[in-house]
């Protein structure tokens, strides 16, 4: 695929996810792999329902170097995002949101209970412990989490949310959507007499 309908994807599935419930306000951020070894990236404080081909920026995933478009920054995210698709050649998407329930789990300290017949199909779900957002140390419990578990799909992030990873845009977008899904019966199982 080339690198303009890659970045036309994201833009349509940040939006999408806004839309959705998987990530609200200004949180969250969506990359995904393009050529010449770098990578799209959602901005920093901009709504995902606001995401746009002119306020996407790119980054090299081997240096983390980027240039501003305009007032536009990356997400202060991007070294994890880049770290993942650098240490995984399979995944070329990493979309990182904080839906209600995956999120309710992970501040509870809990991993997604996997209840449903289409939970038991997934790889291992990693649990990556707190650290602040945008720091090193989250970008280092990041990279463990791949190294450790090298077909997972979803990583629950303590605290904070999920990234959810794809071969493609597309396909990272499904993989947060059913994990939240499965999140969301597992939750309201729990509550039932």
């Amino acid at each position: 695929m080339k690198d303009d309908s890659i970045r036309e994807q994201l833009v349509f599935y940040a939006q999408r996810a806004y839309h959705r419930g998987l990530v609200g306000g200004t949180g969250g951020n969506f990359s995904a792999r393009i050529s010449k070894g770098r990578m799209a990236i959602t901005p920093s404080g901009v709504s995902l329902a606001d995401t746009t081909l002119e306020n996407l920026i790119t980054v090299d995933i081997n240096t983390y170097q980027w240039d501003p478009v305009g007032p536009f920054v990356a997400s202060k995210e991007y070294r994890f995002h880049a770290d993942i698709l650098r240490l995984r050649p399979d995944i070329n998407s990493v979309l990182h949101i904080h839906s209600p329930y995956a999120t309710a789990y992970a501040v509870k300290g809990k991993n997604i209970p996997m209840v449903t017949d289409a939970a038991f199909k997934q790889a291992k779900v990693p649990f990556v412990g707190f650290a602040p957002s945008g720091t090193h140390e989250l970008q280092q419990n990041m990279a463990e989490a791949i190294e450790s578990n090298p077909e997972c799909r979803v990583i629950l992030m303590e605290k904070h949310g999920m990234a959810a990873l794809g071969k493609d845009v597309v396909s990272a977008y499904d993989m947060a959507d059913l994990h939240e899904e499965i999140a969301r019966i597992a939750f309201l199982s729990e509550t039932l007499p």
